[in-house]
C-alpha cells in the first residue's frame, strides 16, 4: 500500500524523464540535416582571343528603288518597240521609235504658232507707228494760232503711244518663245528614236505600237479601248521604266541611338519573314538625314541594296537586317553573361580561384556584340569567368517518433 502511493506520487516525475530522454534522441538525429549547407555550382566560360562583329539590327520591307522613267523628247505615236520587260539594256540602246508623221505635224503646228507671233509683232508695230504719227500731228496743230487741240488731246495721244509700245514689247516676247519652241520641235524630228539614258533592266513597259505618248509630265494613251494589256507592275506612268539589274532593296527602320555607328557601304545580312529558308546579303547605300518621331521614339530610314535576290522575293515583304558596323580582330572575348556592372559606371567579372571560390576582378570593356564582350584589361586569355550559378539544398531527417511537442499524454509537474 505504501509502495503504491509512492509510485502514484512520483509518476509525474517519471513521465517527464521519459519525455526528456525521447526528445533528446530526436534532436540528436535531426541536427545534422538542419546544419547541412547549400551546395553552389558555377557555370563558367573561357576568355578567348577571337574576332568580334559589332552589329545593328532593324526591321523593314522590301521595295523597288533606283528606277529611271523614260519619256520621249516630243509627243508622238509609237511606231516600233525594240525591248521587252526583263530585257537587259545598256546606255544608248534603242527602246522605241516614234512615227515621223506625228513629228512633222508637231513641227507644222509650232511653225504656225511662230508665224502667228510674227504677224502679231507686225500688227503691234504698225499700231505703234500710227499712234506716234497721230501724236506728232496733234503737236504740230497745237502750235497753230487758231488751233483747237487741247492739252487733254495731247495727253490721250501720248497714252496711246505708250500702250502701243507695250503691245510691241509683249508680242516680241511671244515671238521669241514661239521661235524657240519651233526650233526645239524641228530639232526633235531627229530624235524620233528613244534610247536608254542608263543601263539596267526593263522593269516596266507601258506602251504598245500605235499608242500616243507625251513628254515628261504627260500621259500615255492606248490606241485601243482596252488598256488592260499595259503593264502595271510599276506605279510610274512613263512609257518605259528602267531599274537596276537588281531592283529590290530593303527600307530599314533603326533607332536613333544606333545611327552614329552606321555608314554607307557597311555589309548587312537580311532575313525574310515569309521565307525563313531564304537569306541574302547587301550593303547600306543611303541613310535619311531626318528622323521620324513616333510616341517619343525617333527612328531613321536606312536603305540596303540586295546583292542577289531570290526569285521568290517580292516588293513589300517584311524583312529584318543585321548590319555589321565594326569588326575587331584579335580581341580578348568573354560571354556577355560574365560581365556585370559595379553600379558606379565600371564593370567586373568573377574568376574562380584554386579552391573554386569566385573572386571579383575589375575589368575594362571595349566593343560588344549580342553574345560577346571585348575585355581590354583585367584578365588574361584562358581565364575561367563565371557566367551563372545555382544552389541545391539537401536535408535528411531520421527520427524514432514524433517531435517533442507532438507527444500525447502530458502529465504535468509532480504533485506532493
Amino acid at each position: 500500500m505504501t509502495i503504491s502511493k509512492r509510485l502514484r506520487r512520483y509518476r509525474g516525475w517519471i513521465a517527464l524523464g521519459v519525455l526528456v530522454a525521447v526528445g533528446g534522441t530526436t534532436y540528436a538525429l535531426t541536427r545534422p540535416a538542419a546544419d547541412a549547407a547549400a551546395k553552389v555550382t558555377y557555370t563558367t566560360g573561357t576568355a578567348e582571343i577571337g574576332t568580334l562583329s559589332v552589329t545593328v539590327a532593324g526591321t523593314g520591307n522590301l521595295t523597288v528603288d533606283g528606277t529611271t522613267d523614260v519619256y520621249p523628247d516630243i509627243s508622238g505615236t509609237v511606231a516600233s518597240i525594240k525591248v521587252a520587260e526583263g530585257d537587259a539594256v545598256t546606255k544608248g540602246d534603242v527602246l522605241f521609235t516614234l512615227s515621223a508623221d506625228s513629228a512633222e505635224a508637231a513641227t507644222a503646228k509650232a511653225l504656225a504658232s511662230y508665224r502667228q507671233s510674227q504677224q502679231s509683232v507686225a500688227q503691234a508695230s504698225a499700231s505703234l507707228l500710227k499712234s506716234k504719227n497721230a501724236l506728232s500731228d496733234l503737236e504740230d496743230r497745237a502750235d497753230e494760232p487758231s488751233s483747237t487741240v487741247t492739252s487733254a488731246d495731247i495727253t490721250a495721244a501720248k497714252a496711246e503711244v505708250t500702250a502701243a509700245s507695250a503691245s510691241v514689247t509683249s508680242s516680241k516676247a511671244s515671238q521669241t518663245v514661239s521661235s524657240l519652241e519651233y526650233e526645239q520641235v524641228k530639232d526633235a524630228e531627229d530624235d524620233l528614236v528613244v534610247t536608254a539614258p542608263t543601263s539596267g533592266i526593263i522593269y516596266t513597259l507601258n506602251i504598245e505600237v500605235g499608242d500616243s505618248v507625251q513628254t515628261s509630265g504627260g500621259s500615255t494613251s492606248s490606241a485601243g479601248a482596252d488598256t488592260a494589256g499595259t503593264s502595271t507592275s510599276s506605279s510610274s506612268s512613263a512609257p518605259v521604266v528602267i531599274s537596276p539589274k537588281q531592283p529590290l532593296a530593303l527600307q530599314l527602320t533603326v533607332n536613333e541611338v544606333d545611327l552614329p555607328t552606321l555608314e554607307v557601304g557597311q555589309r548587312a545580312d537580311v532575313a525574310f519573314d515569309a521565307l525563313p529558308d531564304v537569306t541574302a546579303t547587301g550593303k547600306v547605300y543611303d541613310i535619311d538625314d531626318a528622323g521620324l518621331s513616333t510616341s517619343g521614339v525617333v527612328t531613321f530610314k536606312v536603305w540596303i541594296s540586295i546583292d542577289v535576290a531570290d526569285e521568290r522575293l517580292r516588293s513589300g515583304m517584311s524583312s529584318a537586317a543585321t548590319i555589321v558596323t565594326d569588326v575587331v580582330k584579335d580581341a580578348l572575348l568573354v560571354p556577355n553573361a560574365a560581365v556585370k556592372s559595379d553600379g558606379n559606371g565600371g564593370y567586373y567579372v568573377q574568376v574562380l580561384d584554386a579552391s573554386g571560390v569566385p573572386q571579383k576582378v575589375t575589368v575594362e570593356t571595349g566593343e560588344a556584340s549580342s553574345t560577346q564582350t571585348q575585355i581590354l584589361s583585367g584578365i588574361s586569355e584562358g581565364a575561367e569567368v563565371v557566367t551563372a550559378s545555382s544552389s541545391a539544398t539537401s536535408s535528411t531527417t531520421n527520427s524514432s517518433g514524433g517531435g517533442l511537442f507532438n507527444m500525447g499524454g502530458g502529465g504535468g509537474a509532480p504533485r506532493g
